[in-house]
């Protein structure tokens, strides 16, 4: 059965091909250097001041008569933000290069001055592209000129064409204390299924970074089970199919999303803390399987995960290395973590490549509105993996930061409809280990922890617990953002007719969204709110004494223009396990 039709009938929703090795054109009169102990998707040339300049000014020269889009179709982005660094990505149309034969060279300039005043300019490099990257530069830059929690602007230049200029601001130094640091969350962009309105107006917003959470594109074009709506269709893969099949399937898809302007004006304006979920690769899937358009979901699928895995190096925003020789559940490791000062430590988890595989088997009726199998309970059952749930621990633990922030792909609350649980690919299918996790981390004293989650296409907030079923205390609390486009609840509920399998037409359970919103509300206690009929971002201002998250909906992502508006608010205090309004904030600091 079709995940649409299932999800229809029972009303639920559901870096390049090596590791670069550094290289260096130091023999130009030495006034050349490449940054140490880092790898790169791009070998990097940093050119020095004076002579080496001097060298290279005429390669710098730009003729203002050729447009950057013609050159850099998609744009420019920046991710991974560190004190003295950051990563830079741009991509060159292959019809722009001017000797396909031969490497093309590529420019990087980095100024203080959003006009690239001489004076201002503090970085140069040139680096190469080819066909074997698919045309992209990745450029981690690690330089002290580059100081803690400054804004710098940045372009790249080819064959005297220079890009649009992005910026990024860097992290503050670890030692310090930021008095207010504002951060964006987002996840699941299905092109297909409306406009990036809530990217245009996020893009205008005054923040300092972005988090995204996953399902930064979707493997499938046209998938009847939950994109049958087609708002604006994504151009045939090149394998013909209408599954990303390959390594080319998968650079199309990247290529057509960077290609909204609302998304290139958005990685324009800020750095992006990026990470997958499953879609970059396939629905539910984890480690190389996926239960999903796959005749033979028991079977590994080795090739695809790999070539899921290279096209996410060459065109994510993170500082990882890709090791193609390497098994494809090994090649790479993304999971990693942040430090904005003692304000707050963010740690990023990889929930897919590690994880074990649905608990009760991979029939779409085993996996969404099922009743959880003993095999569910199995406390050696993982989503993360021995080491890097290691890791996160050690992460929290020795962090000395006010907040502990967990960029989480999938939800770690319970959300259960009767004695049903809503889907299994969320951590409702491994609760031995979400115990385990969240026991560990209140056991060792870790306060203030806060999960900022993706995936179900619904904006929630809510209390993590140990034991949902005995409703223990919270020992922290997770704010769920809903989706920048993808499908939510309201328009799977409404947007297509039930099978002639259904016991009843779809409109006698819920008969609109807020019916099947109150029902989850009342099925889960421990939630404080749930939306699941609209789209848009999470805002968070956070200080030392409080968090304030405010969860903003467009009006619409069926047209390219939208207004926005605030869908609710909440304030975390410091030290208190406890969602509440700004006004009830008011109110208690009042009295």
């Amino acid at each position: 059965m079709k995940r649409r039709q299932f999800l229809k009938t029972s009303v639920a929703s559901s870096v390049a091909a090596w590791v670069v090795s550094q290289q260096s054109n130091a023999a130009l009169l030495g006034q050349t250097s490449v940054e140490a102990e880092v790898t790169y998707s791009n070998p990097v040339t940093f050119i020095e001041p004076g002579l080496g300049e001097a060298l290279y000014a005429d390669e710098f020269e730009l003729d203002p008569a050729l447009a950057p889009d013609t050159v850099f179709t998609l744009g420019v982005a920046s991710g991974d933000p560190r004190p003295n660094g950051i990563v830079l990505w741009s991509r060159v149309d292959p019809a722009a290069i001017a000797d396909p034969a031969h490497p093309a060279k590529l420019l990087l300039e980095i100024a203080t001055d959003p006009g690239f005043s001489a004076d201002s300019i503090l970085i140069r490099a040139r680096t190469t592209l080819s066909a074997g990257s698919d045309y992209t530069a990745k450029l981690p830059i690690a330089k002290k000129v580059l100081a803690p929690a400054q804004t710098y602007y940045y372009r790249f230049i080819y064959n005297r064409c220079a890009s649009r200029s992005g910026r990024f601001k860097t992290l503050p130094a670890a030692d310090s204390a930021p008095v207010r640091i504002r951060l964006a969350y987002i996840s699941c962009q299905d092109y297909s299924n409306g406009y990036y309105t809530a990217l245009a107006h996020l893009a205008k917003e005054n923040i300092d970074y972005v988090v995204f959470l996953g399902d930064y594109i979707y493997e499938t074009v046209s998938d009847p089970s939950f994109q049958n709506q087609q708002v604006r269709a994504v151009p045939p893969l090149p394998s013909g199919n209408t599954v990303a099949s390959g390594l080319q399937d998968y650079r199309h898809l990247y290529r057509v999303y960077r290609s909204d302007p609302d998304l290139q004006r958005l990685h324009e304006r800020f750095a992006f803390i990026q990470i997958w979920d499953d879609h970059e690769f396939a629905n539910d899937g984890w480690q190389d399987y996926h239960p999903d358009n796959n005749d033979s979901p028991e079977q590994a699928t080795p090739a695809l995960r790999q070539a899921a895995n290279q096209a996410w190096v060459e065109y994510a925003l993170a500082d990882v290395a890709f090791d193609l020789s390497a098994p494809a559940t090994t090649s790479i490791r993304n999971y990693r973590s942040f430090q904005f000062g003692r304000l707050f430590d963010l740690v990023v988890t990889d929930q897919r490549l590690y994880r074990d595989g649905p608990p009760c088997g991979n029939a779409t009726e085993a996996r969404y509105l099922a009743e959880r199998c003993a095999e569910a309970d199995n406390p050696g059952r993982s989503m993360l993996g021995e080491s890097q749930r290691d890791w996160l621990l050690n992460t929290l633990r020795d962090s000395d930061a006010v907040w502990k922030l967990w960029a989480n792909e999938v939800t770690l609350m319970q959300m259960r409809l009767g004695t049903q649980f809503v889907t299994l690919d969320q951590w409702d299918g491994y609760p031995a280990e979400r115990a385990n996790i969240l026991s560990s981390a209140a056991l060792a004293g870790v306060k203030n922890l806060v999960a900022l989650t993706g995936d179900i296409h619904s904006f929630i907030a809510g209390y993590l617990m140990t034991d949902y079923d005995r409703r223990t205390p919270p020992v922290g609390i997770e704010l769920v953002v809903g989706s920048v486009a993808s499908a939510n609840f309201q328009e799977l509920i409404t947007s297509q007719m039930p099978l002639p399998s259904a016991p009843l037409p779809l409109p006698l359970y819920f008969p609109d969204s807020i019916s099947f919103e109150a029902a989850v509300m009342a099925a889960n206690p421990h939630m404080a709110y749930f939306n699941s009929s609209t789209h848009g971002y999470c805002l968070l201002e956070i200080t030392p004494d409080t968090m304030l998250c405010n969860m903003m909906a467009v009006d619409t992502i069926r047209q390219s223009e939208s207004g926005i508006r605030s869908l609710k608010q909440f304030v975390i205090k410091r030290d208190q396990i406890r969602l509440e309004s700004p006004l009830e904030s008011l109110l208690s600091k009042a009295s």
